[in-house]
């Protein structure tokens, strides 16, 4: 398969089925990120995007799903993740577009317990930079390759 990222993409979306995702790194007005806590690691509100469904109001709907914010405001693309997971004993390949999000929302976080996100936190420069070291690296690589964190 050699080490090209674009050969090894193109043979992973030829053999395993593809997931279309959408997420958000969203900002509050006093420029904190938003974070959720899922299976013991911190990460980025984001989803499958259901049938017929844009990819921006797919990333929009999970955000507020998983964390409660509303008033999101998308700002473009922010760039476009990878990674293999298995569901009832086949593996697949989830594809996340990332988009940039701001809201004035300042009420309650509600994680979304049933999809096991035990807390969404607002986070600044500090903060995300330690809950960067508790994440995937697939949202270490976007935020680094964005200069955040």
């Amino acid at each position: 398969m050699g080490d090209d990222p674009a050969t090894l993409l193109k043979t992973f979306k030829s053999k395993l089925p593809v997931v279309q995702a959408g997420g958000g790194l969203v900002r509050n007005q006093s420029g904190k990120m938003l974070f959720i806590f899922r299976k013991g690691k911190w990460d980025l509100p984001k989803g499958k995007i259901d049938k017929g469904e844009t990819l921006e109001k797919g990333a929009k709907r999970e955000v507020k799903e998983e964390t409660g914010v509303k008033k999101l405001e998308l700002n473009g693309l922010a760039g476009v993740t990878y990674h293999i997971f298995k569901r009832n004993d086949k593996y697949q390949l989830k594809e996340t577009h990332w988009f940039h999000m701001t809201t004035t929302y300042t009420g309650k976080l509600k994680p979304e317990l049933q999809e096991d996100i035990t807390e969404a936190k607002w986070k600044g420069p500090k903060k995300t930079e330690k809950a960067l070291e508790n994440s995937y690296g697939n949202i270490r690589h976007l935020l680094k390759d964005l200069k955040i964190g």
